[in-house]
């Protein structure tokens, strides 16, 4: 009977450790002032990305942008075109020129 519990609670935390839906790469940005953040776009077909900033997690959906990938929630926002970056709104910030890496 410990082993089929063992099984059941392995099985489980398997499911939770891979159901981020289609996360792509992680990408690290360094910004003006020393400011940090990473950012990963989904893969999955949500048009979302999950954007780590001084210690949270926000999860952005896709908007629409002049240029380049845009997220946003309405309080945070992500933008990323022509090889830099901005996230505006987030802890830690400011997050202005922010290049990869």
């Amino acid at each position: 009977m410990k082993t089929i519990a063992a099984l059941a609670a392995l099985a489980l935390l398997s499911a939770c450790a891979t159901s981020g839906g289609g996360g792509g790469p992680r990408a690290d940005w360094s910004c003006d002032g020393g400011a940090a953040f990473s950012a990963r776009i989904s893969t999955g077909g949500d048009g979302s990305a999950e954007v780590f900033a001084g210690g949270q997690v926000y999860r952005l959906p896709r908007v629409t942008g002049a240029s380049g990938l845009r997220y946003s929630n309405g309080s945070v926002e992500y933008w990323e075109r022509g090889g830099s970056a901005t996230l505006s709104g987030a802890r830690g910030g400011p997050y202005n020129n922010c290049r990869r890496g």
